[in-house]
């Protein structure tokens, strides 16, 4: 089985978010405006573009500036500013970590709970853009946050099935609960950025599958003939196999690779 342009290694399609966590807020008597709005905009299906700030200085002002004339642009996107040093606010800054990263900054925010993007101190109107990611790729950028395996499983006009060794994949106990698939459709015009970056066309004739690992990295992209056991020899190559030093994946994979003499 061949791996589409790819050759064996590993990319990085969706960026590391290193320092976000989904711990839940703590519990208050009443939400923020900050946690209104960025749940407000949640429901309506938008981008929420928290810009944190500490002080209203011109670093301060130039990004709030940026996101202001950008977010016009974009009618499914909301600009939530929030001060760190605001006590009522507590809450969506430990959510977010957001103390830890220098101010002022930007988080952008999926309808889902994704974090698409993270600018510290400069926003450039392509970060703005780059931010505003398609459904699928939200789906699997959580995924990816929340730690799990993606299977982003591309299908041609009309179909529906997915391949059967990803299913069978999927099914193993080893990987069951800490596998998440996506299924989107080739020609849908919403996924057209996704599908471009993943260099999938848009009238493939058979199923199509990106394999995605945390942090963001694209192990491979597969056709349908794929096998349950090229993704596990796949995963173990990465380094993400299993905790088992026994794994048959993970031997089969270290019998595989070349030897270097010295």
């Amino acid at each position: 089985m061949t791996v589409i342009g790819l050759r064996g290694r590993a990319t990085m399609l969706i960026p590391a978010l290193a320092v976000v966590c989904f711990s839940q807020p703590s519990a208050a008597l009443a939400e923020s405006a900050g946690q209104c709005s960025l749940a407000t905009a949640a429901s309506q299906q938008k981008f929420a573009f928290i810009l944190f700030y500490r002080t209203n200085n011109a670093a301060t002002q130039a990004m709030h500036k940026v996101l202001n004339t950008e977010l016009e642009r974009h009618n499914n996107a909301a600009l939530v500013p929030i001060n760190i040093a605001n006590p009522q606010e507590r809450a969506v800054v430990e959510q977010y970590d957001a103390s830890r990263t220098p101010m002022p900054a930007v988080m952008a925010i999926a309808p889902n709970g994704a974090v698409t993007g993270v600018f510290a101190q400069r926003l450039l109107p392509v970060n703005v853009e780059s931010a505003i990611v398609t459904p699928g790729q939200t789906q699997c950028m959580r995924a990816l946050q929340d730690k799990k395996l993606v299977l982003l499983c591309v299908q041609p006009a009309g179909a529906q099935q997915v391949p059967i060794g990803v299913q069978q994949f999927r099914s193993d106990k080893l990987n069951v609960n800490r596998t998440h698939l996506v299924s989107i459709q080739a020609g849908d015009p919403a996924e057209a950025k996704f599908l471009q970056q993943l260099k999938v066309p848009s009238d493939t004739q058979s199923a199509i599958t990106a394999f995605m690992a945390p942090p963001g990295v694209l192990l491979g992209t597969y056709n349908d003939k794929v096998t349950p056991t090229i993704l596990m020899n796949r995963l173990a190559t990465a380094g993400q196999c299993c905790a088992d030093p026994n794994c048959k994946h993970r031997q089969a994979a270290s019998a595989a690779k070349p030897t270097t003499r010295r």
